[in-house]
C-alpha cells in the first residue's frame, strides 16, 4: 500500500529517531545526554511537521510549527550546545528522514510533501538559531554582569547582594531573589533581595522547598507556592510568591548551596528565564568557589604571616630577654639542679661579687656564700624544690672577701615530667636597705616622739581640736577639751558614720540641725573646704546649752592631694551671752532714746510757741528780749537734736529713715540748700558747680536738703574760713553724683572706716560731729538717707588734696 512522507514520519517516528540518535551521539556535547533530553522536543517536531504536509496553514509553514524550536534552541544553550552543534541536529535529523524515507519500499514521492517538508525543517532550523542568539546574548550579558559585580567585590557577602541585583534587573518577573550557603546540615539565608525572607535564617537540609533542591541536588519549580505542599518553610508561603523556583549550587559533587528565584505576579516563569537563572547559578558556583578558595588562601596566608611574625617577635623577645639579662642591674645566676653549679650568670650578679662573668661560670653556688651561710643552703635547695618559688636572705662574700647581706628569689623550672632541672635565682645586694631599714627605725621613734609632743600641745590648748584622714574621715586624735567639751571620750569612727563623734545634736543658730555633709570637717576632708569661726549650738540637759566657734582646713602633702583635716572647736556660749546682753542693753537705750525724744517735742513746742510770743510783743524791754532770743535759740538748737535722735532711732529700730520719693530736678535741692548755708554762714565762701547733664529723678528733697546741708555744715564748721567749700554736680547716666570739698585738715586715716557711725563727734575725729549738733549723729543720718535713696556714699581726705565726700544717687528706686 503506498505511503506517503506524513504518514512516514508519524508511523516511522522512533525508527528516525533511533537513526538519529545513533549519528548525532558523535557531538561532544550530546554524549553526556540522557535519551530524554537528547530527543527533547524532536519526535514532537515531527508530528507537528506531518501534520502540516497533510493541511498546509493559510499563514505559512512557520506559525504552524509553534514553541517547539525555540524551547529545543534554549534546552541545548543551557546543556552547553553551540550554535553550529544546535544547527547539525537539524541538518542530521532531515538527512535520517529522507535516507530512511527513500528506502522504504512503499514510499510514494510527492513534490509538495517534499516541499512542506523541506520548508518546515528550514522554518525550525531558522527559529533555533534566532532563539539560541538571543538567549545567548541575555545570557553572556548577565553572566558578563555578574563578573564585574564580582570584580568590584571583595568577599561573598559583598558579590551576593550584588549578584541578586543583576538577576532582578535581568529578569522583570522577579520579585524576590535569595542564596543560601551550606552550613553542615542547614542552608543558611546569605543575602536576599526583596522582601519576604530574612539573612541568617536556616532552613535544614532535606526540609522543604529549600532543603529538598539541596538533598536531590535537582532544581525544583513551584507555581503556587503559598499552597504548594513542596513549599513547607513557613517564610516562603508567607512572601506571597506565585512561581517559585530553586536550583543547587553544586561544584564537583560538592553543595555549596541553594539559590532561589520567586515571582508575585506570575505563576509561570520562561523557558528562557529557567535557563539564564541556572546560568547565572553556575557562573555563581563558580565565583563562591573561587571566592572560597580564595578566602582560604587569605587565611593561609595571614595565619602564616601571623606564624612568622610570632617568629620574629619570640626571636626578638629573645633578644631582648637577652638584653635585659646582661643589663639588668639586679644580679642573677642560673643554678644546675644536679649539682648546683652555676650555668650562667650576668654582669650585675659578677660585679656584685668581684668577679668577671666567665670566672663564676662551672663553680659551685656556694663559692658565693659567706662560710657561715653555707650551713643553711641546703635547706633553701630543698625549700626551692618543693614549691614553685622560695625567697630568703643570706650573707655573701666577695673575691676580696668582703661581706655584704643579700636577697634572693628562687624560680624552679620542671620539664614535662615535672622533675626540676634548673633554679634561677635573683639576688639583689640589700646593704642599702639594711641600713634605710635602720633609719626609717630612728624617724619612726622621731615621729612618734613628735607625735607624742604634739598630743601634749594638743592637751594643753584651750580649744578643742580634731584631726581627721582623708578620704575615709577616720578621727585620728582629738584633745581632751574636746571630751570637756562633748562630756564623751575620744572614739575613732569614720566620715560614714559620724565625722563628728560626740555631736550627733550639732544646730545652726537659727534651730535647724546640721547634716552630716553639712559639719565643718567633712566639708574640709571631702571638698577640702576651708570654714573659718562658724558658729554652732549645741542643746543641753538642764538649759546649759553650748555655743562654738568651729574652724576647719585640709592638710595637703606636696603634690596639693589632700591627706587629712583638722578643725577646732571654741566654746564661746558666755561670751554670746554677753553679746546678747549688750545687744539688747542697747536696744533699751535706742528705744529709750525714742521715746524721749518723741515725749520731749510736747513741751519743746510750747517753749518755742511761747517765745516766738514774746519775741512779737512791743512791750516787752530789751534786756528781757535778749534773754527770749537766746531761749528760741537754744530751743531751735534742741528741735534738731530732737529731729537727729528721731532719724537715728528710726535707722536703728524702724528699718531704715523712711523715704518719700517725688518727681524733682536735684540742682534745686543743692542750690536751696546752699542759699540756707549762706545765710547762716555770711563770712564764708561757697560755690556751686554744675557739669553739663541731666539732672532730673525721683527724690525726697526734704531729706536730700538734709545731706546737703550736713555736708555743707561738715565742710564749713572744720575747713580754714579762708578757703572756699565747693558744691559739685556731674551727670553718671542712670545716677547723679553730688561731691562736696573743702581743703584743710585731713581725716584721720584711722578714723575713715568709722566715720559713718553714729556718736562721733570732736574735733580730733575730723568731720564727724556734723554741723553744730553736738550729738555726732549728722554723718550716720547723711548715710542712712543716701541709702534710703538706693545710693552711697564715700568719703576721701588726703593733705594734698582735701576732703571729700562723694554721694551717688540713682535716678530712680531700685527694682
Amino acid at each position: 500500500m503506498p505511503t506517503s512522507l506524513a504518514e512516514f514520519l508519524l508511523h516511522h517516528r522512533d525508527a528516525i529517531m533511533e537513526a538519529w540518535e545513533a549519528e548525532v551521539r558523535a557531538i561532544p556535547a550530546a554524549q553526556a545526554l540522557s535519551r530524554p533530553a537528547l530527543r527533547d522536543g524532536l519526535p514532537r517536531l515531527l508530528e507537528v511537521v506531518s501534520a502540516l504536509m497533510r493541511e498546509p496553514p493559510r499563514d505559512g509553514v512557520a506559525s504552524g510549527l509553534g514553541p517547539i524550536p525555540d524551547l529545543h534552541a534554549l534546552e541545548r544553550l543551557g546543556e552547553g550546545f553551540n550554535l553550529r552543534q544546535v544547527v547539525t541536529e537539524y541538518r542530521l535529523l532531515r538527512t535520517c528522514v529522507l535516507r530512511l524515507w527513500a528506502a522504504h519500499e512503499t514510499a510514494v514521492p510527492d513534490a509538495e510533501e517534499a516541499r512542506v517538508f523541506h520548508d518546515a525543517m528550514d522554518e525550525a532550523v531558522a527559529a533555533s538559531v534566532s532563539r539560541y542568539t538571543r538567549a545567548r546574548e541575555r545570557t553572556l550579558q548577565a553572566l558578563d554582569r555578574i563578573s564585574t559585580a564580582a570584580l568590584g567585590s571583595a568577599d561573598v557577602a559583598g558579590f551576593f547582594p550584588r549578584l541578586l541585583l543583576v538577576l532582578r534587573e535581568t529578569v522583570a518577573a522577579v520579585d524576590v531573589a535569595a542564596v543560601l550557603l551550606r552550613d553542615g546540615d542547614f542552608l543558611r539565608v546569605e543575602s536576599v533581595v526583596g522582601e519576604g525572607l530574612e539573612p541568617g535564617a536556616r532552613v535544614r537540609v532535606g526540609e522543604g522547598f529549600t532543603g529538598t533542591i539541596a538533598a536531590t541536588g535537582q532544581p525544583l519549580l513551584a507555581h503556587e507556592a503559598g499552597t504548594d505542599a513542596r513549599v513547607g518553610e513557613a517564610s516562603l508561603r508567607a512572601t506571597g510568591l506565585r512561581a517559585l523556583y530553586g536550583v543547587p549550587l553544586v561544584l564537583d559533587s560538592e553543595l555549596l548551596g541553594v539559590a532561589l528565584m520567586g515571582s508575585r505576579s506570575t505563576p509561570e516563569l520562561s523557558e528562557e528565564d529557567l535557563l539564564l537563572f541556572r546560568a547565572m547559578a553556575a557562573r555563581a558556583t563558580a565565583l563562591l568557589s573561587q571566592a572560597q578558595a580564595h578566602a582560604r588562601e587569605r587565611q593561609a596566608r595571614a595565619e602564616a604571616e601571623a606564624s612568622l611574625a610570632r617568629l620574629l617577635e619570640s626571636e626578638a623577645g629573645l633578644r631582648r630577654w637577652e638584653e635585659v639579662f646582661t643589663r639588668l642591674g639586679v644580679g642573677v645566676v642560673v643554678v644546675s639542679a644536679e649539682d648546683n653549679v652555676m650555668r650562667d650568670v650576668n654582669p650585675a650578679f659578677a660585679r656584685m661579687h668581684g668577679y668577671a662573668p666567665e670566672e663564676l661560670l662551672g663553680r659551685p653556688l656556694e663559692d658565693v656564700f659567706a662560710p657561715e651561710s653555707r650551713g643553711m643552703l641546703s635547706r633553701h635547695v630543698a625549700a626551692a624544690h618543693s614549691k614553685t618559688s622560695h625567697e630568703y636572705e643570706s650573707l655573701h662574700v666577695r673575691k676580696d672577701g668582703s661581706r655584704f647581706p643579700a636577697f634572693s628569689h628562687v624560680t624552679s623550672f620542671r620539664d614535662a615530667s615535672g622533675r626540676v632541672v634548673q633554679r634561677v635565682a635573683t639576688v639583689l645586694d640589700i646593704t642599702q636597705r639594711r641600713a634605710v631599714e635602720v633609719d626609717r627605725q630612728r624617724l619612726l621613734a622621731a615621729i612618734e616622739a613628735e607625735r607624742a609632743r604634739l598630743a601634749s600641745v594638743l592637751e594643753q590648748l584651750p580649744a578643742g581640736v580634731f584631726i581627721a584622714e582623708a578620704p575615709s574621715g577616720r578621727l585620728l586624735m582629738t584633745n581632751r577639751q574636746v571630751e570637756l567639751l562633748t562630756g564623751q571620750p575620744f572614739q575613732s569612727s569614720s566620715l560614714n558614720e559620724d565625722v563628728m563623734r560626740g555631736y550627733p545634736d550639732a544646730r545652726h543658730l537659727d534651730g535647724r540641725p546640721y547634716t552630716p555633709d553639712e559639719r565643718p570637717l567633712t566639708r574640709s576632708v571631702r571638698h577640702g573646704e576651708v570654714v573659718s569661726n562658724e558658729e554652732m549650738y549645741f542643746p543641753r540637759e538642764g538649759g546649759q546649752d553650748l555655743t562654738v566657734l568651729v574652724s576647719s582646713a585640709p592638710i595637703r602633702d606636696r603634690e596639693g592631694n589632700t591627706v587629712a583635716a583638722v578643725a577646732t572647736m571654741v566654746d564661746v556660749t558666755e561670751r554670746r551671752r554677753a553679746q546678747e546682753s549688750a545687744l539688747q542693753t542697747a536696744r533699751f537705750g535706742e528705744r529709750l532714746i525714742a521715746i524721749v525724744s518723741h515725749d520731749l517735742r510736747n513741751p519743746l513746742n510750747a517753749i518755742q510757741l511761747s517765745a516766738t510770743q514774746l519775741l512779737h510783743s512791743e512791750a516787752l524791754p530789751e534786756r528781757e528780749r535778749r534773754l527770749v532770743t537766746r531761749l528760741a535759740r537754744s530751743a531751735d538748737r534742741m528741735r534738731r537734736m530732737i529731729s537727729e535722735l528721731l532719724d537715728f532711732t528710726r535707722g536703728r529700730l524702724g528699718g531704715g529713715i523712711p523715704i518719700q520719693r517725688a518727681p524733682g530736678d536735684l540742682r534745686a535741692v543743692v542750690r536751696q540748700a546752699v542759699e540756707e548755708l549762706e545765710a547762716a554762714w555770711p563770712e564764708r565762701s561757697l560755690s556751686v558747680q554744675v557739669a553739663p547733664g541731666r539732672y532730673e529723678g525721683e527724690w525726697d528733697a526734704d531729706r536730700l536738703m538734709q545731706v546737703v546741708s550736713n555736708l555743707g555744715g561738715n565742710a564749713l564748721q572744720y575747713g580754714p574760713p579762708e578757703t572756699p567749700v565747693t558744691f559739685r554736680l556731674s551727670d553718671v547716666g542712670d545716677a547723679v553724683v553730688l561731691e562736696v570739698h573743702n581743703a584743710g585738715e585731713p581725716i584721720p586715716p584711722e578714723t575713715l572706716p568709722r566715720l559713718f557711725d553714729p556718736f562721733r563727734r570732736g574735733v580730733s575725729a575730723g568731720h564727724a560731729g556734723g554741723a553744730g549738733s553736738g550729738l555726732g549723729l549728722g554723718l550716720y543720718i547723711v548715710e542712712q538717707v543716701v541709702k534710703g535713696h538706693g545710693g552711697r556714699i564715700q568719703a576721701e581726705s588726703t593733705a594734698e588734696a582735701g576732703t571729700t565726700f562723694r554721694v551717688t544717687l540713682p535716678r530712680a528706686p531700685p527694682g
